[in-house]
């Protein structure tokens, strides 16, 4: 009788029903192979894929007004470590222009401004820094930043950073405070990501947990559990089948 054939068709011919059992083992296997891949790439691609921010030395300009004399003035050529992107220029009250505070040179870094001299945007901690950023506006004109005649920034607080172009178009904070009332700036920190319109985001907002190999390693051991599971429970019912056919 039919019920009692231990032979069932393939596409190619009879098999078994242990041939049938194992093909199928063999498909879910490689299921379970192809679902662990994929979460694996997804995270592991997910760190490749990200662009990384470069930190930029301000220690040799980094005091009151950037260490200026007043009356002075001062180019910082070498502001960027991977080659000639953008040129500050520091400026401690000379009197040709009125002009005091943190200034940049075109072609050169452009600053996110509110559309006039010495109105630079003040970005918060945690903001994120791109085309949109200032309204879009990245003045490119050779300007002082925070003081042009009778033009005066209000105030740089604590976490108040710059943002900035650069001539290749990579994006940047620069960590700073202004006081309207001495007219005196300060640099603490810079930084710009390394890949041309990809945004930044300024440092001291809220952290973002990175996927870290433990956790990697957790996902990759949920896949396989459940993998072991379904395996089980297939061989259960297998072993249910076999018992029916052969009654």
């Amino acid at each position: 009788m039919i019920r009692n054939s231990k032979t069932v068709f393939g596409k190619k011919g009879p098999l078994s029903m242990k041939s049938l059992a194992r093909s199928q083992s063999a498909r879910r296997r490689a299921a379970a192979t192809a679902a662990f891949a994929s979460v694996g790439a997804g995270i592991l691609g997910t760190h490749s894929a990200e662009a990384a921010v470069v930190s930029i030395d301000v220690s040799s300009f980094s005091g009151v007004n950037g260490g200026l004399a007043a009356g002075t003035t001062s180019f910082v050529d070498n502001y960027f470590p991977d080659g000639d992107a953008g040129r500050l220029f520091l400026a401690n009250g000379y009197s040709t222009y009125q002009a005091t505070g943190l200034a940049f040179q075109y072609p050169g870094l452009g600053f996110a401004t509110g559309g006039s001299f010495a109105t630079p945007h003040n970005f918060a901690a945690g903001t994120l820094i791109d085309a949109t950023a200032g309204g879009g506006a990245f003045s490119d004109n050779y300007n002082s930043i925070f003081r042009f005649g009778g033009d005066v920034s209000p105030d740089f607080g604590p976490n108040s950073f710059l943002g900035f172009k650069d001539k290749f178009g990579r994006y940047g904070y620069i960590e700073t405070t202004w006081n309207s009332t001495t007219y005196e700036f300060q640099i603490f920190s810079a930084a710009y990501e390394s890949v041309p319109g990809v945004g930044i985001t300024t440092p001291g907002g809220a952290s973002v947990p990175e996927i870290d190999p433990s956790g990697l390693a957790s996902a990759l051991s949920l896949v396989m559990g459940s993998a072991a599971m379904l395996e089980q429970r297939r061989r259960k019912r297998a072993a249910v089948a076999a018992v029916t056919v052969t009654a």
